[in-house]
């Protein structure tokens, strides 16, 4: 009986080991469990690893709402699973995740920046396309050791020597060109308003031609109309000159033809003027005379089939004179 009760013993001794273990066990993975545990992943994909660890932070806005569970190799990109213990999160299907540095170390953890509708569920996966990684500090530094070591001296130190030897000829020259560049700079600085007043005027003028677009549009299309008019209509106006021309050249040759004609017929019309003007009120007289006659000569005409006509004074010697003379010749 004494065996039997301490075999039962050691068989609860290592009953309550194990279950001590399991306990513990469970405890340290208290997140992989099932029902209690925190089952959420989501997998984000980067090109790099960006020094990004297991237990990293995830974080939205500067607040850490998750971790990094594991960071593996996947093909040609690393994957990184993300466990997330903010249940009130929602997160976009176009959600975008960016590796950042959080200490000069180089910790590293997960930004995510939501974005889109809907809901990424546990299992979903932020492509390569939506995550950024920034260059790891350690491993650039490591590539510049090599890439330096790489480097040939020699052709280096030479290369070296030839620019310091360009240089001696032209140290003259040097000073003033950067004394006129700080003095460029100075200016530039010193109308920083102005500069500024200039690029903001030069955007409203933009503004101002962006929103009269069509207007713009339709201008240059009616110019494009009248130039094509003025091309098709070319040839008549060839021809308008040309005939312009000619007609100079007629007017010119009527001109010089008559030359003598034309002075002793202005000559003539002269005097016709001045003769009628130093008559001009027996003319005026005539002609109001001439209305009184006119208007009884007519109603003598309407008064009948035939009618009776005297002109004063017509068989007068002095009053036929000058009808004869021009007869006469």
């Amino acid at each position: 009986m004494k065996q039997t009760g301490q075999g039962r013993l050691a068989i609860r001794g290592v009953i309550g080991t194990l279950v001590i273990a399991l306990v513990v066990l469970a405890c340290m993975n208290i997140n992989r469990l099932p029902i209690i545990g925190n089952n959420d992943i989501v997998h984000v994909e980067f090109a790099e690893a960006g020094n990004l660890k297991g237990g990293d932070a995830v974080m939205v806005s500067g607040a850490t709402v998750g971790r990094v569970r594991e960071v593996r190799l996947e093909k040609d990109k690393v994957v990184a699973d993300i466990v997330l213990n903010d249940k009130d999160l929602v997160l976009g299907t176009e959600t975008e995740a960016a590796i950042v540095t959080m200490t000069l170390l180089g910790r590293a953890a997960i930004q995510l920046t939501p974005r889109g509708e809907g809901r990424v569920e546990a299992g979903d996966t932020i492509p390569v396309t939506r995550t950024s990684a920034p260059y790891s500090l350690t491993s650039t530094l490591n590539q510049l050791t090599d890439t330096s070591a790489a480097i040939n001296k020699e052709q280096l130190a030479a290369a070296l020597a030839q620019t310091s030897a360009s240089f001696e000829g032209t140290a003259d020259d040097i000073g003033p060109a950067l004394n006129g560049i700080r003095r460029l700079a100075d200016t530039l600085t010193s109308n920083d308003a102005e500069l500024t007043s200039l690029l903001d005027r030069a955007d409203r003028v933009t503004g101002v031609l962006a929103s009269r677009d069509k207007q713009i549009g339709t201008l240059l299309g009616s110019g494009h109309s009248l130039l094509a008019e003025l091309n098709a209509r070319q040839d008549v106006v060839v021809d308008l000159l040309r005939s312009t021309r000619a007609l100079s050249r007629e007017l010119q040759g009527l001109v010089s033809d008559n030359r003598e004609t034309v002075p002793a017929a202005l000559t003539q019309l002269d005097k016709v003027i001045t003769l009628l003007n130093d008559n001009r009120d027996e003319l005026q007289a005539s002609i109001v005379g001439l209305r009184g006659y006119a208007t009884a000569f007519g109603e003598a005409i309407s008064s009948g089939p035939w009618f009776d006509a005297y002109i004063q004074n017509l068989t007068s010697p002095g009053t036929l004179a000058p009808v004869l003379s021009g007869l006469v010749p």
